[in-house]
């Protein structure tokens, strides 16, 4: 059986991964509509090329850390044995899914944000 605290980080989690796919859907719109539109400056449309791509780099790089920090902190619980039950170790794992996501979540709803002016989003 699916504890509550589980469920409840599992829907946050699900949440949180829709919101991001929604924000990425708007930046994407917004980047294509910028880079095709006729007239601007190139090198406005060069600069947002190379920040799109810097910007996938440093999330991956960010979550990768993040992840590697989850991951030492799980072994270091499990060594001290701190992993007690099945929900201990999916909690963990959870946390290294969270850790390894989060930098990607913050940057592409920064571009939404950034690129389509919206300031009401939560």
């Amino acid at each position: 059986m699916v504890s509550r605290r589980l469920a409840k980080r599992s829907l946050a989690i699900a949440k949180a991964n829709a919101q991001a796919s929604a924000d990425a859907a708007l930046t994407i719109a917004a980047r294509t509509q910028n880079l095709l539109a006729s007239g601007g400056r190139e090198s406005e449309k060069a600069r947002e090329a190379r920040l799109m791509v810097q910007e996938k780099v440093d999330a991956a790089i960010e979550g990768a850390f993040a992840a590697q920090a989850a991951w030492g902190a799980f072994v270091i619980k499990a060594a001290f044995g701190a992993m007690r039950t099945p929900y201990d170790v999916s909690a963990g794992l959870a946390a290294i899914a969270e850790a390894a996501s989060a930098p990607a979540r913050r940057k592409v709803r920064a571009n939404a944000r950034r690129l389509t002016g919206a300031k009401a989003w939560r």
